[in-house]
Order: C-alpha cells, then sequence, then structure tokens
C-alpha cells in the first residue's frame, strides 16, 4: 500500500501534471518523476518553502523563455552538486521561489519547451509532443537538466516503479478520449445476505444499486462500462461472470463483507481482494494497484475507524491443470485472469457492523461513495469529465439515524407494488422520480408529482431563507432541478405548500474525494479557497491552497 507521503504527493501532483500536460506537451510522467526525485515527494526544503518541487534555480539557460510564469522571487539554500568525475561539492544558489505550485509546474514546463544553448538551439529538441516517457527523459538528461551522471537512470526507475505513464494517456493521438472499458459485477442475485445488524439491509440489494451508481459515474468520465446482470433476479456462474470482462480493462465485483453469521461491531475494515500471481498471468500487479486505491477511497469515504487493506488467496485446487496448486481461489477473478483482464474483488465494509450497514443503505451516501470510485479510476486511468456532462451537485455521506421519515416513489399511494425505491432524503426521492410517478410521505402526503396532469397545473420552487420570509426569495422556478442549482448557503427550495424540499446549510462538512481540488470544492459552496482554508486550519494545520488530504472532513460556511 502506497505511503501517506506518496499518497499525497499523487493527489497533490498528478491533477497538475495532468492538466499542463494539456497545454504544454510536456508528459505528465516526466513532470511527476522529476518532482519525485528533485523535491522527495513534495518534502524538500524548496517544495515547502518555495513551491519549487523541480530544482528550478534563478539562472537557467540565460534566464529567458517563452511564457515563464516567475515574478522573481528567490529563494537561497544550500545544494549539492556533481562533478563530472563523480565528486560532489556543496554550493549556496539562488532558486526560483514560486507563489503556487501550478505556477511551478507552468514553468517547468515552459523552460523545457523554450531554452535554448549558447548558440541559440533549443536545450531540450523534440521534447514537446514526445509521447515516449524513456525518450523524453533521455532528451532531459542529454540537455544537461541536472549534474548528476545517474539522472537518466533515476528517473526512469521512478516511472517504471510508480507507472507514472498512467498519467499521460489522457488524449489520443488523435485528440479523442482513449477507450477505456470497465466490467462491473453485482457480486449477487435475488434476496441474498440480509445483515443481522439492520435487517432492511440485504447485500444483493446494496450490489446490484451501487453497481447502477458506478456504472453512471464512470460514464460521465467517458469509460466504457459493461454489467453482468441488467437483472437482479438472475444468476450467473462465477467464472462466467469473470470471463464477461473478456475484451475489458478492468474487472471489478461489488461486495460487503461479513464475520460470521451475527452482529459484529469492532470490524469495519473496507479490503480490496486482488489476484494472485501464478505461472500464466501476470496482471496481478495491475489488480493489486487499483485494489489499495479504490479500498482507500471506500475507507474514506465511509469514515472506517480501521484503515483499507488488500489480500490474496490461493486455491486449494489444481484449476489450471498443471500440477500445481497457484491457482485463484475465487470463481470470478479466476475468470477474469482466464480471459487476461486484471480484477478485484471490492468489498465496501462488512454488513454485520450496524453502523455500516446503516451507512449503506443512505441514497445519498452511495452517490457520494460512487463518484468518489470513479474519480479515482478516473484519475488512475487519465481520463476525465465530459463536457457535456450536468456540474455535479455535491452530495455530503450522512450518518445514519435510528428513525427516519420515508419518502416513497410509486404511480400512487394506494399501488404500494408500484414502488421503485423508498429514500430517507427527500432530495434524491425526487430526483429519481421518473415521469408517471410521485414521491409520497410516510402518511400518504404528495411531495412531489412527475405526472403529466400534475404538471400542467402551475407548480413554484421557490427559492427562500423561511417560507413565512416572502421578502427573502431569491427566486421561483417551474423546474426542481433549476431552483436547486440556484439555492445558496443557508436557503431553502419550498413547494407550493410551504414544504422545504431541499436545504443549503449555511455551514456544511464535505468530505473530501480522491481528485478534489480546494478551487472545485469553493466553486461548489459559492465560496474562496482562502476561506476553507483558514476555517479548518485548526483541524487540519497542514491544509494549504494547493494541499489537501481525502478522507478529510471540512467546514465549509
Amino acid at each position: 500500500m502506497a505511503s501517506e507521503k506518496v499518497q499525497r504527493f499523487l493527489e497533490t501532483m498528478v491533477p497538475l501534471a495532468r492538466a499542463d500536460m494539456q497545454k504544454s506537451g510536456i508528459l505528465a510522467s516526466l513532470t511527476l518523476a522529476q518532482e519525485i526525485i528533485e523535491s522527495g515527494w513534495l518534502t524538500s526544503e524548496l517544495a515547502i518553502n518555495a513551491n519549487n518541487p523541480h530544482g528550478m534555480k534563478t539562472q537557467l539557460s540565460g534566464n529567458t523563455w517563452p511564457g515563464s510564469t516567475w515574478n522573481g522571487d528567490v529563494y537561497e539554500k544550500e545544494t549539492a552538486e556533481q562533478r563530472k568525475d563523480g565528486t560532489y561539492y556543496t554550493v549556496v544558489a539562488p532558486f526560483r521561489k514560486y507563489r503556487t505550485l501550478q505556477e511551478a509546474v507552468a514553468d517547468h514546463s515552459a523552460y523545457l519547451a523554450g531554452a535554448k544553448k549558447e548558440d541559440g538551439s533549443l536545450r531540450y529538441p523534440g521534447i514537446v509532443g514526445e509521447k515516449d516517457a524513456a525518450k523524453a527523459i533521455h532528451i532531459v538528461a542529454q540537455g544537461g537538466y541536472a549534474t548528476s551522471l545517474s539522472y537518466e537512470e533515476k528517473l526512469l526507475a521512478k516511472v517504471k516503479q510508480y507507472n507514472l505513464t498512467q498519467y499521460d494517456n489522457v488524449e489520443s493521438e488523435g485528440g479523442t478520449m482513449k477507450e477505456v472499458k470497465i466490467m462491473l459485477d453485482a457480486g449477487h442475485y435475488g434476496k441474498y445476505n440480509r445483515s443481522p445488524a439492520v435487517p432492511a439491509y440485504y447485500e444483493s440489494d446494496f450490489t446490484f444499486k451501487f453497481t447502477n451508481m458506478l456504472k453512471a459515474a464512470l460514464e460521465g468520465y467517458g469509460f466504457k462500462v459493461g454489467t453482468t446482470r441488467t437483472d437482479q433476479a438472475k444468476d450467473l456462474g462465477l467464472t462466467d461472470r469473470g470471463k464477461a470482462a473478456a475484451g475489458y480493462d478492468l474487472f471489478i465485483s461489488i461486495h460487503s463483507n461479513a464475520v460470521g453469521s451475527g452482529v459484529n461491531n469492532s470490524v469495519d475494515y473496507p479490503v480490496a481482494i486482488t489476484m494472485v500471481n501464478d505461472d500464466k498471468v501476470s496482471i496481478d500487479e495491475e489488480s493489486k494497484a487499483v485494489g489499495e486505491i479504490l479500498a482507500q477511497v471506500v475507507a474514506a469515504a465511509m469514515g472506517t475507524s480501521q484503515a483499507a487493506r488488500t489480500y490474496t488467496k490461493l486455491s486449494a485446487n489444481d484449476r489450471d491443470g498443471n500440477g500445481i496448486k497457484d491457482d485463484e481461489y475465487y470463481g470470478v477473478l479466476h475468470g477474469a485472469k482466464l480471459v487476461r483482464v486484471p480484477g478485484i474483488i471490492l468489498e465496501h465494509s462488512f454488513h454485520t457492523n450496524a453502523k455500516a450497514a446503516a451507512w449503506l443503505l443512505i441514497e445519498s451516501n452511495l452517490q457520494a461513495m460512487a463518484a468518489a470510485e470513479a474519480a479515482a479510476l478516473a484519475s488512475y486511468y487519465g481520463m476525465r469529465k465530459q463536457e457535456s456532462q450536468e456540474p455535479e451537485q455535491p452530495q455530503q455521506p450522512q450518518q445514519p439515524q435510528e428513525t427516519a421519515t420515508w419518502y416513497r416513489v410509486r404511480t400512487s399511494w394506494d399501488n404500494a407494488a408500484s414502488q421503485i425505491g423508498a429514500y430517507r432524503v427527500k432530495d434524491n426521492a425526487i430526483k429519481n422520480c421518473p415521469e408517471g410517478y410521485t414521491v409520497y410521505g410516510d402518511n400518504g402526503a404528495v411531495i412531489y408529482s412527475n405526472k403529466k396532469e400534475d404538471q400542467a397545473a402551475t407548480k413554484w420552487y421557490r427559492v427562500r431563507k423561511s417560507w413565512n420570509d416572502a421578502a427573502s426569495q431569491l427566486g421561483a422556478y417551474k423546474v426542481y432541478d433549476n431552483a436547486v442549482n440556484n439555492c445558496p448557503a443557508g436557503y431553502a427550495v419550498f413547494n407550493d405548500s410551504g414544504e422545504v424540499l431541499y436545504r443549503m446549510a449555511a455551514a456544511c462538512e464535505y468530505v473530501v474525494k480522491t481528485g478534489d481540488t480546494l478551487g472545485e470544492i469553493a466553486k461548489k459552496y459559492a465560496t474562496s479557497v482562502d476561506k476553507i482554508v483558514k476555517d479548518n486550519k485548526a483541524k487540519y494545520p497542514d491544509i494549504t491552497p494547493n494541499f489537501i488530504r481525502t478522507g478529510w472532513k471540512l467546514v465549509i460556511k
């Protein structure tokens, strides 16, 4: 599992390197490898005090090149240099000091693209647009970026060790998004694995519902997503489910775990079961890498008390018929392995734990977790949000409640068999109410109707601080989603009866997901990066405008 230092670096620098690559044409893998070597995973004095993770000095190749973002600030420090004979010497040198890490990345790329030698020729010819990481590294080393005689070998080693080329795959040569295909497997069918702690929870219900949520979230990034089952009531053989991933890039089987058959509130860790290595297929490393990432995402989303884990299990049988008992134990992973596709079984904590099972019953929690898992996979495979996507509304994980009102989606109150969902969160019920259906409260009262005959009547959704304070009204909308999208902090959306349908709290808690930036979070909540940093500095001393950590619970005011 990646160390905290490595995870922090990747969360901070990968989005910056990938975004810069789209503008500059400098490979993200090269940028990241240099940052790792030069800054020690952002732990160097220069990185911390000068936002300079590339070791950029003030005097470089004539000190001028097109597109430089450096404003002239200087930071002096002692540095070790290597002579051509291999010996070292120490000097005090002036280095560039940047206002942000983003400026540093941009200046580094501008330097590589435009720096010239004394004779006027480019110092790093061919670096812009080079798609081969090894060739790009060779160009940089030959251009004399560093005095270290083993600089090229060090960079190549980091690229290979941490699979940094994965972050180069944002666009294909033709300029369109590359195709990445993921097969999702809802772990069980029918009504299976009821929680002994929360009787309303069935693992099969969760896996089917969450699979479809994750599918939608992944498609928002341009992934091609298949599912092993489209009907919760139908079963498929274990091996066949894995083999259904043939031609895909990844297989994920969705589950929740269990300890025995009774209630056990002491165990709640998420776990990714990854492929074993055997003599026929060597795709276990990618399985492990993806599994580690997703298990950590689940832990952060659910707020588990125990850290995420990964493990593998060997079969007691010779499944391959080669006389060696070294094969994959789990049928779905064995099936995926037969078609040479890396795969994992992702256990979303334990449904034998009361808190975890209750958490997994809440619709908004699942939506938030699906978004976080999709974002993590998008970062891993170098995918990005599709521009055609509607702006994502932030959904905060909610703690389970002992008692709560249910909002039921039916064609009519009397037709219980027509119910397609019951939600604790009113807004989620409304969003999942298709044409011809109505959202009802526990007593049968109509909360929202999506029937044409009802929509024909005038219906307004009013944005106010309170129903009685008509003067506070910011707007009245005929489309519910428009009212929600224009509801700022401290306001609520009311129906014609004065009932609250949606409320944006004046202060709320936001759980940081993989890939989040403070800029994006601030934009969602109509606040500023500096204010978020200020309001959370006491709780998280490490927070900066350029650094947040997955799993942090930020107070947004």
